[in-house]
């Protein structure tokens, strides 16, 4: 993610707390198909993410399901997140879950993501996925890459399950296509960057930078799957 990670995810022992889960165990909810037909490359467990924070909002698995809860926390800067511990080649990513996001942050430095990015050492790559921006309550998808960071409003207010599904065409690398519950939203375009058969990390994070309260305020994955 554009933000600050490269230099709180590494630095220093990171303390996790112990959280009382606050999420909603959805995985009753049936996952809608895609207008894409590509074939899921690879299924992504609860197993398979590093869950880390840098103060106190702390991701934690959904017990009794597959997906994983990253709360917003409260810190004057507070980064959350889930990544995946080992990436794989992919050229997309899909997962049902929610963005409950808010309009109380003080700017939009303070988001929700998640999104696929092929360097989370420096996170300055190739991202491509869906943001959230706590100042305003809106989701909107977004490409990263070349120093270039590209975004469009999918919708303001929606704080509902969804399947997110994002998928980088092969017949120009520089394009993705983004879906809502299989309904086809919108192409972007970033030529400085590509995105198909990238070596990608899954990860869902939250930034927050203050403002007049973070409650109820977190995404929820679940069926998190590359393709």
């Amino acid at each position: 993610m554009k933000k600050q990670l490269n230099k709180l995810m590494f630095g220093g022992t990171l303390l996790l707390l112990t959280l009382v889960s606050a999420c909603s165990k959805d995985a009753s909810k049936p996952a809608a198909k895609t207008g894409n037909t590509t074939a899921p490359r690879a299924a992504v467990p609860q197993s398979g993410f590093s869950l880390w924070g840098t103060c106190n909002g702390a991701p934690y698995n959904i017990s009794g399901t597959n997906g994983i809860c990253v709360p917003v926390g409260n810190c004057s800067t507070d980064i959350d997140a889930a990544q995946q511990s080992t990436g794989q080649n992919a050229t997309g990513l899909q997962f049902n879950g929610c963005f409950k996001g808010g309009t109380s942050a003080s700017s939009s430095a303070s988001e929700q993501a998640v999104f696929l990015c092929d360097n989370v050492s420096q996170w300055n790559g190739n991202e491509m996925g869906f943001v959230k921006t706590l100042n305003d309550n809106a989701l909107k998808g977004y490409l990263q890459g070349g120093g270039q960071y590209i975004t469009q409003v999918i919708s303001v207010g929606d704080n509902g399950y969804h399947t997110f599904k994002c998928q980088a065409r092969s017949g120009n690398v520089h394009q993705v296509d983004f879906y809502v519950d299989g309904t086809y939203k919108f192409t972007l375009t970033n030529n400085s960057g590509t995105y198909y058969n990238n070596w990608f990390y899954f990860v869902g994070t939250n930034h927050w930078y203050g403002g007049s309260s973070n409650t109820g305020q977190q995404i929820e994955m679940y069926n998190m799957t590359t393709f």
